[in-house]
């Protein structure tokens, strides 16, 4: 009987350990810096293809209505399609380690200049506005502008 209850009680702990860190390895997080005149957006999409993005205006929203609250941050959240959620996480994948392509950096408007990044599992891409020559990092890139053309972010403002 001790035998059979300490058994359990190891099982449900490593389901739970694996649960736990099973989750942040589901989560692709999308960062945009922002600018001086653009907004800076963050984005996390898990693998079941719900998506939350949390927009920081660089200033308070000049018109407010009950969908737009005045602060300065913004979350939404929707689900996206599998084939867009496969297509993320896939290109991720081929992309992976993101820690063996080395920072990138590039000439970029003072004003209207952000750098993208992609962020899983504890790596880092580089950055995916300056111009990529990796056939990995270009599918990556394409599959994360396709999620940002989905949410229809507004950065201006």
């Amino acid at each position: 009987m001790m035998r059979s209850s300490i058994l359990l009680i190891l099982v449900v702990t490593v389901c739970i350990a694996i649960v736990s860190s099973d989750s942040e390895h589901n989560i692709v997080r999308i960062v945009n810096s922002g600018s001086t005149n653009t907004a800076g957006y963050t984005i996390e999409l898990r693998r079941d293809g719900i998506v939350r993005w949390t927009v920081a205006h660089r200033r308070p929203l000049l018109i407010t209505t009950p969908s737009t609250p005045s602060s300065t941050t913004s979350v939404m959240s929707i689900r996206l399609s599998s084939a867009l959620t496969n297509s993320v996480f896939e290109s991720v994948q081929a992309a992976l380690p993101l820690s063996q392509f080395p920072p990138k950096f590039c000439i970029k408007s003072v004003s209207f200049g952000t750098s993208l990044h992609v962020i899983y599992n504890g790596e880092q891409s580089p950055d995916l506005n300056c111009p990529l020559e990796d056939v990995r990092l270009i599918a990556l890139n394409k599959a994360i502008r396709e999620v940002i053309s989905v949410l229809q972010i507004n950065t201006l403002g």
